[in-house]
């Protein structure tokens, strides 16, 4: 199993949760069908927030991805071409700002910040690689 990571793993992973595209839950080796099972959560003190051990892995062959998923929901407080920042609530209700490295599309954060909507960010191995919803 994965665990160390290049941008492509994690443009495969990012598109494992794109639902807007046919290749989402769609193995990248054979073509099957992928499995998400988030197992259990992963105690981080550096982290705000609780992320989760997940699997990821093809019902067909043997393509099978481990790793550490949880979800934001927040504004983009601001963002740059390779890092975002992520203005949200802790679990315990206390305000945090958050920096990550994303692989998000450089147009659609700046529709983002400009509307100040609460959306909710996907991250995966402490990357932001989707907006869900």
């Amino acid at each position: 199993m994965k665990t160390r990571y290049n941008k492509n793993d994690m443009e495969i992973l990012a598109g494992v949760w794109d639902r807007t595209h046919d290749k989402s839950l769609i193995c990248p080796q054979c073509g099957h069908n992928l499995v998400i099972v988030q197992v259990e959560p992963i105690h981080d003190a550096e982290n705000a927030y609780i992320p989760y051990d997940t699997i990821i892995e093809c019902t067909s062959c043997d393509f099978k991805i481990r790793a550490e998923s949880f979800s934001i929901l927040g504004s983009v407080k601001s963002f740059d071409l390779k890092n975002i920042e992520i203005a949200s609530w802790s679990p315990s209700g206390s305000r945090v700002i958050s920096r990550y490295e994303h692989v998000l599309d450089y147009d659609l954060l700046k529709k983002l910040k400009e509307s100040e909507e609460l959306t909710e960010f996907l991250i995966v191995n402490k990357q932001v690689i989707q907006v869900i919803g």
